[in-house]
């Protein structure tokens, strides 16, 4: 059953990417390059606030809650009010690009405002059930979503329509994705129960928080930063590489969703070690498949994948084939300390990441190499992931010390 359970969250994960890549193609495809621009202003702003309220709201469900009976209607409906107040800063910050861009483009900021608490509290919706061990239904409203969604946004597009129309309509697939999950979840957002909700997790969810708020802040400060040993077009390469493995970052996001609520569930038994090996043989066969096919992958059909930016980003393709590699361990390595609950150990090796991230590959750069300095994203996340192991050792040899000082022989 857990198997099953995990596979169909993998598939959830998949549809959600997919749906969310669908979308932005198809917003691309109807709006000028101005336009286009805003949007993707606004679609960032957007993904930060959803990437933090999975870290403060998702991560800590998934780490608590998934034991059987631990998630009662209550908790679901704290948790849902918890949300809805990370969501009103994304509207507030969202209000404010409409009134900053001008009243040519203010209609797409201000969709994605009407938009951004549907899909936040969606999205916490899929968390809830997945919790619940019952992602077959999070599989079913995210489809919802990118089926309703997309065909309309496809129709919009077809008929004409401005992109404020055409994302009006994601919106909507959100808001009824979302009345859909409300109803089987039989729940409802309790905004002060949301408050006491996060006081009373305040030790897991503010830390995750921060934990995914240092790594953005290095993972995008050292791409502005690149920008002047390496230029705009070295960057773009950097980013244009990354793109070729971007299926990988679905499975790694699968990884939290998936394989962390059935770690919490076997915590303490013969089949946590087991579902660990599983995952990480998984994922490494994965990766080592992906990365074998994008360093195959012919001169032509990189060139239809990435037009011209084909030539500076084919030579990073090995560090980057690498650097997920590395991914493999590390992303095991935070699921098991999301499980144990050993949440020191996580903060140290997310950390350390969030340090070298920042570092290295500016060092590497310096002498204006793109390949160096994809080298040294590579270098963080391998170096992070060896912490994270010694680290384990270490609390491990610890802990074993006074097991043996106790059968010592007494004088």
């Amino acid at each position: 059953m857990g198997g099953f359970r995990r596979l169909v969250t993998f598939a959830d994960q998949g549809v959600s990417s997919v749906s969310n890549f669908v979308a932005v193609a198809v917003a691309a495809n109807v709006a000028g390059a101005s336009e286009f621009g805003q949007f993707s202003l606004a679609y960032a702003g957007l993904l930060l606030f959803l990437g933090g309220q999975r870290a403060l709201v998702g991560e800590t469900l998934l780490v608590r809650y998934s034991q059987t009976g631990k998630l009662t209607r209550d908790v679901a409906s704290a948790s849902l009010g918890a949300t809805l107040l990370v969501a009103l800063p994304a509207v507030m910050l969202l209000l404010a690009g409409a009134v900053l861009s001008g009243a040519e483009n203010s209609l797409v900021w201000l969709v994605m405002a009407a938009a951004s608490p549907f899909v936040l509290l969606q999205d916490s919706i899929r968390y809830l059930f997945i919790c619940q061990g019952r992602p077959a239904l999070a599989l079913l409203i995210d489809g919802l979503w990118a089926g309703g969604s997309i065909s309309a946004m496809l129709l919009a597009a077809q008929s004409g329509s401005a992109l404020w129309v055409v994302l009006a309509w994601w919106g909507a697939g959100a808001a009824a994705a979302l009345a859909a999950g409300l109803i089987i979840a039989r729940s409802v957002p309790a905004v002060p129960a949301g408050v006491r909700w996060l006081l009373l997790n305040r030790d897991f969810a503010f830390r995750y928080l921060a934990e995914f708020a240092a790594l953005n802040a290095s993972t995008f400060g050292v791409l502005y930063f690149l920008v002047f040993p390496l230029g705009a077009a070295g960057v773009g390469a950097l980013r244009a590489a990354q793109l070729l493995f971007s299926p990988l970052n679905t499975v790694f996001s699968a990884i939290k969703t998936a394989v962390i609520p059935e770690l919490v569930r076997t915590r303490g038994t013969g089949a946590f070690r087991s579902r660990l090996l599983e995952t990480f043989v998984l994922v490494l066969v994965l990766c080592v498949g992906w990365g074998a096919a994008v360093l195959m992958l012919p001169a032509s059909a990189g060139e239809f994948v990435l037009g011209e930016t084909w030539h500076n980003a084919s030579e990073l393709r090995w560090p980057y084939a690498v650097q997920y590699l590395a991914m493999v361990p590390y992303t095991v390595l935070l699921a098991y300390f999301r499980a144990v609950q050993v949440n020191r150990l996580s903060t140290l090796m997310r950390g350390v990441l969030a340090v070298l991230t920042l570092v290295l590959p500016l060092a590497l750069a310096l002498g204006g190499s793109a390949a160096a300095s994809a080298w040294g994203f590579t270098g963080a996340v391998a170096i992070a992931a060896v912490c994270g192991l010694v680290a384990v050792r270490v609390a491990r040899v610890r802990s074993a010390r006074p097991a043996a000082g106790a059968l010592e022989p007494v004088d």
